[in-house]
């Protein structure tokens, strides 16, 4: 890498580690592509390397502050990807993919009560995540529905739609695709990557 690239680059992780999240912006359109291409190589999933994906960018940011130690970045996010890739490989064949339950719900009513702001943040993010819906090709908008809020299984979803099971997966990913770009256009990054994990 051309040395005035490495100084742009080393001063743009210098502000992510302050909490920059334009600067946070950059490194993952630098980025987002090579990681990417690392856990499709792996995982042979177009939906489970962009999900990898954003939890890569997730820990980036939430180890922003480490960033200051870190002498190779790009070797630093390449372990991570791989990492992330690996652990998501043991999940997906235990097939661990129950949700836990939390044991204490007065927890979770006291943590919204102290932090309003938060569930404001939420309902925004919510918001335009419908709108993206919205904007979906009829047949894309049937299989998320479907899927993501009914919570059916793809050859389920095919059978009520009277479509193949390759078809219901080609338009879910198309989806999703249209869903995170859509969404991390209107919010900040970080907002993005962590909501979006969550919500979609």
């Amino acid at each position: 890498m051309p040395v005035q690239k490495v100084s742009h680059e080393m001063d743009l992780l210098d502000k992510v580690s302050q909490g920059d999240e334009k600067a946070f912006g950059e490194i993952f359109h630098l980025y987002r592509n090579k990681v990417y291409t690392i856990a499709y190589r792996l995982t042979v999933a177009a939906p489970v390397a962009e999900e990898i994906l954003l939890d890569v960018f997730l820990q980036v940011w939430l180890k922003r502050e480490e960033l200051k130690e870190v002498r190779h970045f790009k070797a630093w996010l390449f372990t991570i990807t791989r990492n992330r890739t690996f652990s998501m490989l043991k999940q997906l064949a235990v097939q661990k993919m129950a949700v836990p339950i939390p044991e204490d719900g007065d927890d979770l009513l006291l943590h919204a009560a102290e932090h309003p702001g938060e569930q404001l943040q939420e309902k925004e993010t919510r918001q335009i995540l419908r709108q993206a819906v919205a904007k979906l090709s009829p047949q894309q908008k049937k299989v998320y529905t479907l899927i993501k809020e009914q919570g059916l299984k793809r050859e389920e979803a095919a059978s009520a739609l009277n479509i193949a099971p390759e078809t219901v997966k080609r338009h879910l990913t198309e989806a999703m695709h249209f869903i995170r770009i859509y969404c991390l256009a209107r919010l900040g990054m970080f907002t993005a990557l962590f909501l979006l994990k969550e919500l979609l």
